[in-house]
């Protein structure tokens, strides 16, 4: 498959980089996910677009969260979308549509989750409404990344 080029990343970012995210959130990031970053470190895809046959409207990546001191960076995306019970632990938002939903990597299973964030239930339970705002998406970040397709397609 075709790889998917990126625009607009921040610096280059290190190793160090990697295992000091690794360290916060408690969890080893996949191969595909760290050698993804290594090489583009946020940014905007050229296919944005993912279609599924389970969704009448394709959803759009607006752009992907860069891995250092950008202010709505991916670790204090995370902290703070966890601190206000946004999203479960498990969850890494590593990209968000235009709307402020999120794309996530589950830590635990390697799987790519969309995770709504506008549709909080005050009758649920603070999991419940989680588990009801995410849609498993992709069994795998690459597949992911390399399944975005363009506007055109």
């Amino acid at each position: 498959m075709m790889e998917n080029k990126f625009s607009n990343s921040e610096r280059t970012m290190t190793l160090a980089d990697l295992e000091a995210l690794e360290s916060a959130i408690g969890a080893r990031l996949p191969r595909s996910f760290r050698e993804h970053y290594t090489k583009y470190n946020g940014g905007v895809p050229e296919r944005a677009y993912w279609v599924s046959g389970e969704r009448d409207e394709p959803l759009e990546v607006a752009a992907f969260k860069s891995i250092s001191d950008a202010p709505s960076n991916l670790l204090l995306t995370y902290q703070t979308m966890v601190k206000k019970q946004v999203i479960p632990c498990h969850l890494l938002p590593f990209a968000n549509d235009w709307g402020g939903s999120f794309f996530c990597l589950n830590v635990d299973s390697g799987s790519v989750s969309y995770f709504t964030t506008d549709n909080f239930r005050s009758e649920l339970s603070m999991q419940e409404s989680q588990a009801e705002a995410e849609e498993i998406i992709c069994t795998n970040f690459v597949r992911f990344v390399q399944g975005l397709v363009g506007e055109a397609d």
